[in-house]
């Protein structure tokens, strides 16, 4: 008897149909699983912080709420892609005008990119972080007064504790200060180091020195006149946020890889 391969067809047909429909459910409850993973994790983690876990529309994308000294302070986790390296960023808005703009970056990279806008590097006073980071402030007296002999030992350990994670960076500008890594956090453990970070250099910031003798000068920075990611001059054709329109170095846009105003979320730039 000839086989009927037309039978035969259709029964293969039907096994690979069912084979696929089992693998694509084990998918489909593989994904949920990781994401209720995750999702436990943050409101886990926004717990040990004592505030509270917000889901964005996007799937991918958390966001914890909590004081740091009785300011609002927002942690945001940006997983990696394909064309991204992931980021946590902990962003602390400013009581009243900054002190000024400070820039805390590794060496390497940090340096080229400061000195593209005549950036000078600050010698705080201890040679071994002098040589692996690389600091910049307007006026110079705000990198003393947070490096200030009395608690020096206190703001290296603050940095320091951040190498673990990739392209560790430390910004003061005109209304907020914002600590990000190249890196998303999933460890309580690492939340809780980035928000302790954050909360020792509002400190830092906000008690001036009583013993160094500076005298802070007046601090000219506006949105028409520096960058507020490099705290440097704008000059030629800077780029400005599509949505709160404050102009940035398209080189540190880039860097940064949005708006760096507090509470904007600017995702593109206009020129």
């Amino acid at each position: 008897m000839n086989p009927d391969y037309g039978d035969l067809g259709l029964t293969v047909g039907v096994v690979m149909a069912a084979v696929f429909g089992m693998i694509l459910v084990a998918g489909v409850r593989f994904i949920l699983a990781e994401r209720a993973k995750k999702r436990g994790f943050f409101e886990s983690a926004a717990r040990r912080l004592k505030g509270s876990y917000v889901p964005s529309g996007i799937v991918s994308h958390h966001r914890i709420e909590f004081l740091i000294a009785g300011r609002p302070a927002v942690m945001e986790f940006e997983p990696s892609g394909d064309d991204r390296s992931g980021r946590t960023t902990v962003r602390v808005p400013l009581r009243g005008p900054s002190p000024g703009t400070l820039h805390i970056l590794r060496e390497g990279f940090a340096q080229e990119f400061l000195k593209l806008f005549g950036a000078q590097d600050i010698s705080i006073g201890d040679p071994e972080f002098d040589k692996a980071w690389v600091v910049k402030a307007t006026p110079e007296s705000l990198a003393l007064r947070v490096f200030s002999p009395e608690r020096r030992t206190r703001a290296v350990a603050a940095v320091q504790r951040l190498t673990g994670w990739g392209d560790p960076t430390i910004e003061v500008t005109r209304d907020q200060l914002r600590i990000q890594v190249r890196d998303e956090i999933l460890s309580e453990g690492g939340v809780v180091t980035l928000a302790k970070s954050a909360q020792e250099f509002l400190e830092f910031l906000q008690v001036p020195s009583a013993s160094t003798g500076i005298e802070l000068g007046e601090v000219k920075t506006s949105p028409d006149s520096t960058c507020p990611v490099c705290g440097t001059t704008l000059q030629d054709r800077p780029v400005r946020c599509e949505s709160c329109k404050t102009p940035h170095h398209s080189e540190c846009w880039t860097y940064v890889g949005q708006c760096s105003t507090y509470a904007c979320k600017g995702k593109r730039y206009v020129a």
